[in-house]
Formats: structure tokens, sequence, C-alpha cells
């Protein structure tokens, strides 16, 4: 922090800035200060003084020898101040300065080591009410105290007497004396961030004043924290960040940090899995920046880089480790989006930082104990419509083996029980002991639709429990926390429990030395059911194209055919008695309750800290980091389940281990150049080691037929299988910053990182800097508050993958003998990072006496050198060679504002919204046209990445349907770009309503536009299952189908009627299971392209806040407040039966497209929260 003394009174002759510019400087300074007065512990010091007739800068002098103080005033102020006597002797600050300040027409506020005065107006005041006549009452002495909302104690409020110069300041624990007020005096308590409040003193010769202040319109100076970890004030920045409250992550209602983000920040894409129990999300910060490299952005933690990774498998989603993190744990939340805002860390920033701040204690504070319990109700948020009114079978005919639901229509059938063959083959229940045998006909008009829904689907819920306890003595600050959350999902027998320890301390070993030391221990299981939406043992895969006519329940059991018993067999739709050991596809219930997949994670996070100050104007910090996890998985696959891969038995054990080891040291020195200038130089260097090492073992071929696993299924060693792969990269960074204060008006900063890395050879330098110009310091105006133009320039990179200089080798096999593999990518010497370069302008503009706050951003960022693996040239030897070799341009534009519409007595009402539309293309992919990022999305030269490439219907060269002679369209087996899932813009808005005690809150956020294709519905429609092909019509023209079959007039069947432009024609079985849906890519995918718009009420919140509870003579809560929260309760978009946030793809690029994917959640929420 930069605070100097102002020693001028007055600017030199030629300068064209006023006395107000120089008021203006000091007030930029008295922000700073007391936006930081959280920290502040030097209140509890204590000083001796013996003056007489002494001015007050002799006292200041006196005060700074002792204790090191700074103080903030301006020279010509104390000319005519009055001298001061004092003999004082081992007393507070506060008191040695209430003493000096007595009578005086000062006001003065304490920051960590800093005074900063100021002085009263006596214009704008009534006469001094202490300028009485003798025949008036006697005055008394005041003694109160100040505490926030919370109850907590608010050191550093002024407190003044009504219209005269005698104030003071409240102590760190909130405390403050008064002496010589008049009994009908009015005090007036003020605080920058916090309304100004008036107390009648009301005659009381004798007064304990306890107040609650409430906070401003708007904070007028907020604070950010920078990629490194310390604070600066935001007006002063010429970069763009945001921030995001405590409060609305606590209260979105999510159990995981990740969502809880979702809608709270302009240009920053929250993207959702699914909604299985502590499944991962994607962050993604204006638009994609890369094809192949890391797509996250960088989280940092309590100064440190942490990870996040989602490594997944082709069997379940796995967790975001960010959500290892406690929300009810987290002060702020601050993302930077800009280049320059990120690039002290070089290729790591691509993607963005996040920077996350845990809770602090707070010195000479009593102990402050919080606990909270949330109790979840979770519903799927929506569902694929399907249709009862058809059987299992094909043209119209009923079959018990058929694929699909084209067979007879139910209602016309004859009723009662079905006709079975019982002289063969049979099935025995394990669940019910039932003899099943095979149905010849089928009578049964019942379906199974929800019934097979519900042993499916359950009410999901979630019960958390969070702990804490914050306090602190003279010298050492602390915070302990335990946050205990127990999730069943909404598919039955999916479950996640997360156990988060933390402590964060804090210990001011000397005046210029202090340690922090933040730790915290997570401790995550769960099982997400082995299955994913395009493997045949997926839920939904299973569920869906299961027949309306065949019930689920009996699921496993024996198989009996020739007098051999075959037990542990699947029983499905297309199997119904189990006559196949491997099903096409699994009955749902087999692979929810025989199938497993679980996880185990330990995780580790260390961030010690030590400050040292040696002089006035100079800081020294080093800072460690140590993250660690281990995460233990196994995924079950009996005898029985789906595919020839795992339909003998598969057993996969993965054993991930995870480190990442940070140091850093920073020097940081603030000097005044002279009196209108000052300089802010911060050195630093940085060292990072990132270490991976996973052990896999896979077991397959089970010699027996277990329903657990087993070290013994199969002692053969060519079942088994196992390898192990280690990544290590490390890095050295060194960093410098540069930053000015011209006239506390004019803010420029500069700055360059080198950086060396274990992927890449040499060095390689990342520059930014930004300016900001606060334009407001020379408008007079009653309509703008605050006024900032800033803009900025930055270049950040994302390293190569590692181990890329060489062409490796892989073992061909594990036993002795075994030979190597030489791989079938080339190694490229000659690899460098991928750069990013980005500038941004924009304005900050606070109104009307700062209710209303707007920020508006415009950026325009180019990747070049973007890494990823290019075809090779046959001849070479090699399948691949991994290069950089594309640019990808990001252009957008971010609007944020916050508003408070109405303050009125106890009432309020503010506004909060946020705006980005972004656009994104592949300016050159050099060596090919496309590259894919995962099923139907490509990088593909001149469009947006993530673009759908896949073959589509047979066109004209000006766009129109080439039909076939029956009036179809026709495919064009070659793939095309055929939409594009990037949103043309994004946005939230919010509202918080509060009247006394009761709050109300609700945040909208809203994607518009983008293109989505739902491969659910196409694949249904082939199977006969969809809702939209169970439609019978009756025919009023003669109609031909895709095959040239002519149907009468009058004709009643089965389908739809279309017209492609060739006149009206017939969708019936032969088009569905044909070019226009089922099974494969090679469809008319085109017309099945849809409008991604949606919009959610991401959350509703309603609470009530009772205070002072008494509940013994010895137990008084100081609050209980009982809320109930919706979220993602509504959803509206024109899609059917799918969530367009849920991404079949989990946490990559590609995204906006489903196919099976298990559903998202709705949910509602009661929550409690005692403080006492």
């Amino acid at each position: 922090m930069d605070l100097r003394a102002i020693c001028s009174s007055s600017l030199p002759k030629g300068k064209a800035l006023t006395k107000t510019l120089r008021m203006m400087k000091l007030t930029a300074i008295i922000l700073l200060s007391t936006c930081l007065a959280a920290t502040a512990n030097g209140y509890s010091q204590k000083v001796t003084l013996s003056e007489r007739n002494a001015p007050l800068d002799v006292i200041f002098k006196k005060i700074k020898a002792q204790c090191g103080y700074t103080f903030v005033y301006r020279d010509e102020w104390f000319k005519h101040a009055k001298k001061v006597t004092l003999d004082m002797k081992d007393v507070l600050v506060t008191d040695a300065l209430d003493a000096c300040f007595k009578g005086q027409p000062f006001y003065y506020a304490i920051v960590e080591r800093t005074v900063v005065i100021y002085k009263k107006d006596p214009l704008s005041s009534p006469a001094p009410s202490n300028l009485q006549s003798a025949a008036g009452p006697p005055p008394v002495d005041i003694k109160g105290k100040v505490v926030n909302e919370k109850g907590e104690p608010m050191e550093g409020v002024t407190v003044t007497v009504k219209g005269t110069f005698n104030s003071t300041s409240a102590r760190a624990n909130g405390e403050f004396t008064l002496t010589s007020v008049n009994e009908n005096a009015v005090l007036v308590f003020s605080y920058i961030g916090y309304k100004t409040q008036e107390v009648p003193i009301k005659g009381k010769t004798k007064l304990t004043v306890t107040l609650v202040l409430n906070h401003n319109d708007i904070t007028m100076s907020e604070v950010v924290i920078t990629a490194i970890g310390v604070t600066q004030l935001k007006d002063q920045t010429g970069t763009t960040s945001s921030a995001i409250k405590k409060e609305d992550i606590a209260g979105s209602g999510e159990a995981g940090l990740i969502n809880s983000l979702a809608g709270k920040a302009s240009g920053v894409r929250i993207g959702k899995s699914n909604g299985d129990p502590g499944s991962g999300s994607v962050i993604q910060i204006r638009g994609s920046n890369t094809i192949q490299g890391a797509s996250q952005p960088l989280i940092i933690l309590d100064g440190i880089p942490v990870s996040n990774d989602n490594l997944g498998n082709i069997n379940v989603s796995q967790q975001s480790r960010l959500d290892d993190i406690n929300p009810n744990d987290i002060e702020s939340v601050q993302v930077l989006k800009g280049a320059s805002a990120a690039a002290l860390w070089g290729s790591r920033a691509a993607n963005g930082v996040i920077v996350i701040v845990t809770k602090n204690g707070a010195y000479e504070k009593k102990p402050v104990v919080q606990y909270s319990f949330t109790q979840s109700f979770d519903k799927i948020n929506v569902f694929t419509p399907l249709q009862n009114k058809y059987g299992q079978g094909a043209g119209g005919v009923w079959n018990r083996t058929a694929q699909g639901s084209w067979g007879d229509k139910i209602v016309n059938r004859t009723g009662g029980d079905d006709v079975m063959n019982q002289t063969g083959a049979y099935f025995i229940s394990d669940v019910t002991g039932s003899k099943i045998y095979p149905v010849t006909t089928k009578n049964a008009t019942q379906t199974f639709l929800k019934e097979n829904y519900d042993k499916v689907f359950q009410t999901g819920k979630y019960r958390e429990h969070d702990v804490s306890i914050g306090g602190g003595g003279k010298k050492v600050s602390y915070f302990f926390s335990y946050g205990n959350l127990s999730q069943e999902g909404i598919i039955r027998n999916s479950d996640y429990t997360r156990h988060t320890v933390r402590l964060n301390t804090k210990v001011q070993i000397t005046d210029k030395f202090s340690w922090n030391n933040k730790f915290t221990y997570t401790n995550t299981k769960s099982n997400r059911i082995a299955q994913a939406g395009e493997n045949t043992n997926g839920i939904l895969l299973g569920l869906l194209r299961n027949a309306p006519d065949f019930d689920i329940t009996e699921y496993i059991g024996t198989y009996v055919a020739g007098g051999t018993a075959y037990q542990g067999r699947q029983r499905m739709y297309r199997r119904q008695i189990g006559e196949n050991q491997s099903p096409d596809y699994n009955n749902p219930l087999w692979t929810i309750y025989q199938q497993r997949s679980g996880t185990e994670v330990n995780r580790f996070i260390m961030a010690p800290e030590l400050q040292l100050e040696p002089l006035q104007w100079l800081n020294v910090i080093v800072r460690g980091g140590f993250d660690y996890y281990g995460d233990d998985r196994s995924t079950f696959f009996p005898t029985g389940s789906s595919s020839s891969l795992r339909s003998l038995g598969r057993w996969e054990k993965d054993d991930i281990t995870s480190r990442e080891m940070n140091l850093d040291a920073i020097v940081k020195a603030s000097r005044d150049i002279s009196k209108d200038i000052s300089l802010t130089a911060t050195v630093g260097v940085n060292y990072n080691d990132r270490y991976r090492s996973t052990n896999s073992n896979v077991l397959t071929s089970f010699a027996v037929n277990a329903a657990l696993p087993s070290t013994i299924l199969n002692p053969d060693p060519a079942a088994s299988t196992w390898d192990r792969t280690i990544t290590d990269i490390r890095s050295n960074r060194g960093y410098g910053i540069l930053a000015f204060n011209l006239f506390d008006q004019l803010f420029v900063s500069a700055s360059g990182t080198f950086e060396a890395a274990s992927t890449i050879k040499g060095t390689f330098f990342y520059p930014s800097a930004d300016i900001a110009w606060q334009f407001s310091d020379l408008i007079k105006s009653n309509i703008l508050s605050f006024g900032k133009f800033r803009a900025s320039y930055g270049k950040v990179g994302i390293q190569p993958a590692p181990y890329k200089f060489h062409t490796l080798v892989t073992t061909g096999f594990s036993s002795f003998g075994g030979a190597y593999l030489i791989s079938g990518e080339s190694g490229n010497p000659g690899l460098q990072p991928e750069v990013k370069t980005e500038y941004e302008i924009g304005t900050d503009l606070r109104l009307f006496n700062n209710r209303i706050q707007l920020g508006v951003t415009y950026y325009n960022s180019e990747t070049k050198d973007v890494l990823f693996s290019v075809k090779a040239n046959p001849s070479s030897g090699y399948n691949f060679n991994y290069k950089n070799a594309a640019v990808i341009a990001n252009k957008g534009i971010e609007i944020d504002l916050t508003a408070k519409v109405l303050k009125i007595k106890d009432f309020q009402l503010s506004i909060n919204s946020n705006f980005n539309a972004n656009k994104n293309k592949v300016v050159d992919i050099a060596g090919t046209e496309t590259v894919d990022i995962g099923g139907t999305s490509k990088a593909v030269k001149g469009y947006p990445m993530s673009a759908f490439y896949l073959p589509g219907t047979l066109q004209s060269s000006d766009g129109k349907l080439t039909l076939d002679a029956n009036g179809f369209p026709q495919v064009d087996t070659k793939s095309r770009v055929l939409g594009d899932p990037n949103p043309d813009w994004r946005g939230g808005v919010g509202m918080t309503f509060n009247w006394k005690k009761l709050d109300f809150s609700f945040l909208f956020e809203h994607s518009h536009g983008g293109d989505y294709i739902n491969r659910t519905r196409i694949t249904l429609y082939g199977f006969g299952t969809h809702a939209d092909v169970g439609n019978e019509i009756t025919l009023t023209e003669a109609l031909k189908n895709v095959n040239g079959v002519t149907f009468a007039a009058g004709t009643t069947l089965r389908g739809n009627i279309a017209n492609f432009g060739g006149g009206n024609v017939l969708l019936d079985e032969a088009w569905y299971n044909g070019r226009g849906g089922g099974l494969g890519f090679n469809k008319v995918n085109d017309l099945y392209v849809e409008d991604a718009t949606w919009t959610k009420l991401r959350n509703v919140t309603l609470g009530y806040t009772f205070s002072n509870i008494q509940l013994t003579k010895k137990i008084l809560f100081n609050s209980i407040k009982l809320s109930v929260t919706g979220r993602d309760l509504i959803l509206w978009t024109k899609l059917k039966g799918v969530d367009p946030e849920t991404n079949n793809y989990g946490v990559s690029n590609a995204f906006g497209m489903n196919y099976f994917n298990n559903p998202g959640t709705k949910s509602v929420l009661l929550n409690l929260q005692v403080t006492f």
C-alpha cells in the first residue's frame, strides 16, 4: 500500500490543476485507507508523550519515532492549530490522538500503520454547539461502541458531535469515548462504505451506544486483488475485473464453487456437465483461446496457484478440483479477464485468472461462532418426452427382439395375459424370484414409462453442515472451519460426500514482521455410476431406447437353458430372458446397481507467507504454496455388461497423485518522486513445479462371475494390463512492475515477465501496460460522481504439452521380454508457447451520488502459434506432427451495471446486471482445414471454435435443398459446418430487496443465440420412442414416403407430414430409420440444428433474520437467519426435452450437443444460519 505524507501547501506556478484536484488526491488516499481498514492492527500499540505547548506536527514525529506510524496531512492546515500539552505514559495511540485533536477542526483515521488526517470545513456546519452560555446544561462524557450488521466491532469509525469539531475514532474493539458533550447533542457516525448515521443523546448523562451501520448505496472505492495476491484500488487500475461477493456465492444454492459463479460476471461462461453429484463444470472467460491446450483459467487461492483438474474417463463425468474448496470459506472472488491483468503469470494466464481469497479472523476480536445448515431437494429440470402408444417391433408388428418401438398400436391389443413359451429356456429373477418365459404373443396393454422413470430417478438431496470460529488477540488472529456435505443424486445409488477443514492464522511477530498461514484439508468420496452418455452402458441410453411396454424391474437373474443355469445374467428389452451374455444396451437398473465407479480424493493445500516491512516505504513478501491430492478411482463392470469390451467383466483401477509447489519472493517499494508524482516498483521471482503420476490397472475376462471387484477375478497375467504415466513441469519466472501515480488523477502501470519452462526452450517475455485517468476530477457535476477512462495491453501464453520435444517410445507389453513401440507423433524441438495478445479499452462511471455504477469494456485478442497435432506426410513414418500452427481471435464488449433503485427508511431495492457479446474465429490452421475437438465439434478455418462439423443435406450452389424423386432431401456425405454453439450474447439480471430484517433476491441468466444439436432426439426418432414419432394421422391427400410408396387419402397411419420444397411428403418409419434419424452421423443433420437460446431463473431467495435471541442466561445468539432458496427452478427454451447447459463432452472446448446426457437439476433449499 502506498500512503505518503503530503507536505506542500500549494502547487507550483504554471500548474493547471486546482485546489480541488489536490483535495481529490487526499480523498483517494483516505478511500484506500478505509477500504483496507479490516487489516488494521495497530490500535493496541502504546506511546509515552510529555510535551508542553507543542505543535501538532511535533507530536506526530514523536508518535512516529515510537511506533513507526506515517501521517498523511497538509502543512498549511496546522499553521493556526492549537498547540498541545500532553503528559501521558503507556497510553493507546488512539487516546493520544484524541487528546491532540480535542477542540481541533480535524478528523483522523488509522489504517495499518498510517494516520490519515483531514479537515472539517466549519462553513458547512452550524455554529458549534459547545459555545453555549454558562447557564446552559452541563456537558457529559459519552461512551459507546460501533458494530456492523453482524454484530462485529468496527474500528476506525469516525464519531463526531454534530456541528462541532469534537470527534474521535472507534478503537479495535469498536468502543469510543467523547468528553464534554452537550446533553442535547447529536452524534454523527461515519465510515466510508457505510451510511452516515445521526443518533441523538436525548439528555442521557451516561450513554452506551451500539449501532448497526447500513451499507452505502455503492462502495465508493473497491479494492481488487491482483494476480500476485496484493491489493490495489480499483479506481486506480487500467484493467477490468469482476468481483463476486461471498454472500452471492454462499446463497447460490450450489454445492460446488464453480457453479455458484454462474450469471454473476460478464464474459464468464460456466458450463455444467450434468446434474450428477459432484460432476465437473467448465469455466470459460472471453471465449476459446486454444484448440488442444489448457482451456481453463488459472486459479489463484490465497496468492498461490492451485489445481482445477478434471481428469475424466470414458465411463463417468469426474469432479472439477476447484469444487474441493468449501464455498462457505470464501471471502471474495475476483475474475481477472484481460491479458494485462494476468500477464504476471506468463504462459499460464491466456484463459484468464480467478483470484480467490478465503476468510480470516481479526485482531483483538472476541470469538465469533457461526453455524449453517442447508437441506436441498433436487429434481430433474427437464426430461425427454417419450411415446407410449406403440410397442416394440417394426413395420407395425410386435417383436420382442426388435431394436425399435415401431410395433403394433398398444390399445389395439386384446388385453389380458401375454402368451408365453413355457417349454424351453426361461429366466429366474433375482429381484422378485419370478420365473419369466419368452413372450410369443403380446396381449397386455400396460405401459411402463412412469414406473421405469421412477425406478431410475429419485428426489435428490443434500445436507450440508458448516461451523466456523474466528477472532484474535493483540498479535494473533485465527479462522477455523469445518464443513460436511452429503449428497444423494437424482439417479438412484449415486452419491457424493465432502469433508473440509480449514485453519487460517495471522501472527504479528513484531511491528515490522508478520507470519500468515492458510491450510485446508478436503476429503471427497463419490459413486457417480459407471456410465456415460454415448456408451452402451449409459443410463439414459438404456432407459430412453427401452420399449414403452417393457418393465425394467426384473433386471438381473439366472438364465436357464438346456438344464444349465447361467447366473448373473442381465435382462433388458431386447434380451427378455437374459439369453445373451453381451446385450445390446444395459438395462438402466443394471448400470445403477451392478456397475460401480467409486472415487476418493484426499487433498491438502497450504499457503504460508512472511511479510517484512524493513522501511516505511519498503515491503517484502515471501510466499510458499503446496497443493497435493491423491485421487483413487475404481470402475467395475461385472460379466454380462453391455459391449464386447465389458461383457466378460472389466475392472479398472486408477491411482492419481498430483502435486504443485510454488514459491514467490516479492519486493515492493513506494516513493514520492515529487509532491505530485509517486512511484511504486515491484519485483518478484517465482519457482513452480507441477507433478502428476497415474498408475492404471485393467483386469478383464473374469474367470468367475463376480458381483464385486476382487484380485482373484482372474490371475492370468494376460488378462491384466498395467501402465504408469508421469509428467513433471517446472517453470521459473522473474517479473517487475512500475506503477506511477500522477496528481492522484492519472495512473500508469507497466510490467514485464520473463519465463523459462521445461516444456519450451529458451526464455519468453510477456509485457503488459495499463493506464487509468480519473477525468471526473476536472468536472463538477451533480450527475457524475466518478468517471474513469482505462486502457490496457498485454501478452500471455499457454505452454506446450510436456515431453513434445522428442519422439517418445512406449512399452508394448509389461511382462518380461516386451518390446517398445515408437510413438506415432514425431517430436518437435522447435516448440513455442501459444501467445495471446490483447488490448482493451473501457470506462467506469458512478452517477447520482454513487447510486449507479456502470462499467463498459471493449476487448480484442489474437492467439498465435496455437498448438495442435497435424496429420503428417505418410512418407515421414509418423501419423501426426505436434506444432505451432493456428491463429484464434476473440473480440467483444462487456457491460456491468449496478444501481440502488430505492432507499427509503427501512426499505432498499437494488439491481445488478451484466452483458457480454463475444465473437470468436479460427483465423488460420496451417496444414489442414479442420481439427477435431470432440464428437461433432471441430476447429474449422474461418469459423468460430467448436463449430458443428458433420454431414447434412445436399444443397445447390444457392443453398436450396436438392430433393430426390420422392420430394425428400438427400444426404451430402461430405461434412461441412452446420452450426455454431457459441451464443451471440449472454447476460444476467438480479435484484435485491431489503425491508427491515426481511430480504429477497433473485438472479436471471440469459444466453441468446447460438446453435444446438440434439442427437438424442435424432437417435430416438429412429428407435421410435420419442414423442414426436408417436403421432397418428389421417391423410387428406395421397402422400409418398421416402421409399416412394404411396398412401391413399383417408389412410390412418403413424407418422408426420412435411414439405421440404417439393410438396407434402409422409415422414414414417422408413424416413426416421434412415436419413431422417437413428444411429450414425450420415443423416440430414442440419435439419435438426436448433436455436440454443435459453433463460434460467438461476436462483431466488427469501430470508428473515432474528437478532439478539436469548436462549439461556449464558447463551445469546447474535442472529438467526432462516431462508429458502430456489435454484434453476425455471428454464425457458425452445429446445425439447433437454437442458442446453448440460454437455455431452464434459469439461472441454466441445459443447452444444446432447447425446443421452444425464439431465440437469432444479432445487429447493432450506437454510439456517446462527451466529453467536
